[in-house]
This record gives structure tokens, sequence and C-alpha cells, in this order.
């Protein structure tokens, strides 16, 4: 069996040269894959520089620094932006809202707002419930 630290070092330490050659060559612009985002994270995490991740997964280190922005700022590193932004309620608060919508017909979305900043501490305004 693999051990975990022998994945990252894969990972981390061999480069895109060192791997099987793509079947078809890179065109000027190419997506970059989910499994070199995620390898790009690991070995910034590895204190790499920008350069030398870009130089082991063959792009640019601007690309790999914006990776690794949207990697601090967001945890992701998906590459399709929010057309809105993140839910600041989980399912679970959803729920929790619903119960309380349909338990006590009288609550106002004011009542359920206060209580979901008082359990969560998150600010949820009125328009929000």
């Amino acid at each position: 069996m693999i051990s975990s630290s022998a994945v990252v070092f894969f990972l981390c330490f061999f480069s895109k040269n060192d791997q099987i050659s793509r079947i078809k060559q890179r065109s000027a612009f190419d997506h970059v894959s989910n499994f070199d985002r995620r390898r790009i994270v690991v070995c910034r995490d590895y204190r790499l520089s920008f350069r030398q991740i870009g130089s082991r997964v063959g792009r640019n280190q601007t690309t790999v620094m914006r990776i690794c922005d949207r990697w601090m700022q967001e945890g992701t590193t998906d590459r399709r932006g929010r057309s809105h932004p993140p839910q600041c309620t989980p399912s679970s608060d959803d729920r929790r809202i619903v119960h309380m919508a349909v338990t006590n017909r009288s609550v106002t979305s004011r009542t359920v707002a206060q209580n979901i900043e008082s359990v969560t501490h998150h600010s949820v305004s009125v328009r929000t419930i």
C-alpha cells in the first residue's frame, strides 16, 4: 500500500516532463486540470515558489499565483466564478428556518433572522429569510 506522504512527494516533486507525455499537444490556451490545480496547492503548502511550481506543472507562474490566490480567498480551486454570492446559511439552517415558519405561523421574518443570527453568529437580512 502506498502511503499518503509518498503520494504527496510524487505530486509535488515530479515535473510534468517526468510523467507520461500527453497524447495531444497543448494549444495556446488550455484549461488547467483539476488534478494540476490540486497539485499546485499541495506544492505551495510545501513552500515551493510560484516559479518552481509553474515549471513542475508546465504553467506560467502568473497562472499558479491566480490559482493559489483563489485557494487562499475562497478555499476552492474551481475555475468557475460565482454568479451570486455564496449562501450565508447552510442547508441545516435552511431546514430550521422552514421548521420555524411551519410550526409557528405568526413568526415574522425579522424574528427568524434574529434567531439565526444568535445561533450562527452570521448577519442574515430579513430579505434573505
